[in-house]
């Protein structure tokens, strides 16, 4: 079963690789249309060459790829 917390583990053990690839801005849990949790990959391009280098599952959890154009930003 999958769990938040485990999302979250999993989450940490791989947001330093996925943050190294090209077109990585984000790496996050979210919830999917049932509930459950998923690890989300935001992007900041729509590129089809940067999205077929994202995983679909890590350790059994599934990934979303979520468009973020122009990256984050923070706000003041």
């Amino acid at each position: 079963m999958r769990t938040e917390e485990g999302a979250r583990a999993v989450k940490r053990a791989h947001s330093m690789m996925l943050l190294r690839q090209p077109g990585v801005c984000g790496v996050g849990v979210e919830r999917d249309e049932n509930g459950q949790p998923v690890l989300t990959i935001h992007v900041d391009t729509d590129d089809p060459g940067v999205r077929a280098q994202m995983p679909t599952e890590l350790e059994g959890y599934p990934v979303r790829v979520v468009v973020q154009p122009g990256g984050f930003r923070a706000f003041a």
